[in-house]
């Protein structure tokens, strides 16, 4: 009975600290709109498969997220906004919080799983990926659901096929790509040896589990293939393969070694502060066995889904704190162990702190603070002027594969900016303040007329954005 209270009580807590506030703070992020505007392209041109934005681009993640961000919109009243972008996100990361909690609880105790679960949601790194149009909160939840399902499918004697974890491998990849199979499969693979089991069935059955989950991207794929071609091909190559091994054409979130080390106890702040205080307080009591032959089999699987991730992320030399979500559910559960000896008063003074600081700095004061960089109000300005004719963009030495675009004011401009090519006769584009001269002098067939300058840096440039119209220089006849 105590379970079900805590579970409804905490589904409760968990959709009221985050769905209201979605939409409280427009996209001040390149990231988001990027994603979003995915979305809004699937919708605007019917295309569910490899739709193009940012004036032709194809999107640079599989399609299952933003997906679920054209259905919430469709059904929230058909348009893309914050909210409906950034719903999927948030549910996600409910979904999350309440799986690891049916997960432990039922494997050691309801008031372990609270904390841990608590923990988990309030570390800084899970708390705003839960608010973001992002790929990762989403893939974060397939991929450790994934692990979560072969945890319970090894523990009934893996009897049957592992079908809720195939599943949840099948719409990880369709998230973001084959990451989400290989980290689940890797990590249940070990899990199984450490538990001595044979070889070679652990081997067969996390290979054919990996299969059966490739079905579904599969078709998508392929689909995706017949739209675009050799281009899509690079572009898989490069965000899965080369990204991995060092070798894509683009520097992307290059860091070395040493970066997560100091990026994961950032992310599981505040509670990393007083979970070292404690095991330092109590380094010379047995707070948990110490031989991993004597860890529990929930606490052995959590710690080598902890090590496998870490250790897979740091491999490449792209890094991001949100790569490591899906192993802060694993941190959550060992800092909860580590907190379970505070006194039941302080703990619920502790975190009843926490929710309240988190909600007042995401509804209050982040929508204050950050909805003034947003681009909104330049996207608003060059609405109402009304522009006749094509509106371009350009951006001087352009990262190859990985352009740069006014992401957000696209997203407000419903998808409406185009690239320059060059080929145009007539029109508007959009530039960056310290890059317009190099650029009007460089184009000596037309003629520009500075129609518009943001009064403020844009929030994906850190530049003023200049709008000029152009037309082709008139020759004179005599």
């Amino acid at each position: 009975m105590t379970e079900k209270r805590h579970f409804y009580a905490l589904l409760l807590v968990l959709c009221l600290t985050t769905l209201p506030w979605l939409g409280r703070t427009h996209f001040y992020t390149k990231g988001e709109p990027r994603e979003a505007v995915v979305a809004q392209t699937m919708l605007a041109q019917n295309n569910l498969v490899l739709p193009h934005n940012n004036g032709g681009e194809m999107a640079y993640k599989p399609p299952f997220f933003h997906w679920t961000i054209a259905v919430t919109s469709v059904l929230t009243g058909g348009r893309v906004t914050e909210w409906t972008a950034r719903f999927p996100s948030a549910l996600a990361a409910i979904c999350l919080m309440m799986w690891m909690y049916v997960f432990y609880a039922r494997r050691r105790d309801s008031a372990t799983a609270l904390l841990a679960i608590l923990v988990c949601f309030t570390c800084f790194e899970v708390f705003r990926a839960a608010y973001a149009c992002r790929v990762d909160m989403m893939l974060a939840l397939f991929t450790t659901g994934a692990m979560f399902a072969f945890a319970r499918w090894v523990e009934c004697e893996r009897r049957g096929i592992p079908w809720l974890a195939i599943l949840m491998m099948s719409l990880g990849a369709l998230t973001k790509g084959p990451v989400a199979i290989l980290l689940p499969c890797g990590v249940t693979g070990l899990y199984m040896l450490v538990r001595r089991e044979r070889l070679l069935p652990t081997v067969g059955w996390m290979v054919l589990s990996g299969a059966m989950s490739l079905v579904l991207p599969a078709l998508w794929y392929y689909a995706a293939w017949q739209q675009g071609g050799d281009d899509f091909l690079a572009l898989v190559r490069e965000e899965n393969v080369d990204r991995f091994l060092g070798k894509m054409t683009y520097r992307s979130h290059e860091n070395g070694l040493w970066y997560y080390f100091v990026l994961l106890p950032a992310g599981l702040l505040p509670w990393i502060v007083p979970a070292v205080w404690v095991w330092w307080r109590n380094r010379y009591q047995a707070t948990w066995p110490i031989r991993w032959r004597e860890l529990s089999p929930e606490t052995l699987y959590s710690a080598l889904a902890f090590l496998v991730i870490f250790v897979f992320y740091c491999i490449p030399k792209s890094k991001r704190g949100v790569y490591l979500l899906p192993l802060y559910p694993f941190a959550a559960w060992f800092l909860a162990i580590a907190l379970r000896s505070w006194s039941e008063r302080v703990r619920r003074v502790v975190f009843s702190l926490a929710a309240v600081v988190w909600v007042v700095t995401f509804a209050l004061v982040l929508p204050l603070i950050v909805n003034k960089k947003s681009d909104i109000d330049t996207a608003s300005d060059i609405r109402r002027m009304n522009l006749n004719g094509p509106l371009l963009s350009h951006f001087q030495n352009n990262t190859p594969g990985n352009p740069m675009h006014f992401f957000t004011i696209n997203f407000y401009l419903n998808d409406g900016v185009g690239t320059w090519t060059g080929q145009e006769k007539e029109g508007y584009i959009l530039l960056n303040e310290r890059e317009k001269e190099a650029f009007l002098e460089s184009q000596k067939d037309y003629t520009f007329q500075l129609l518009y300058m943001s009064s403020h840096k844009s929030c994906d440039t850190h530049q003023r954005v200049c709008l000029y119209q152009f037309s082709p220089v008139r020759s004179c006849s005599k």
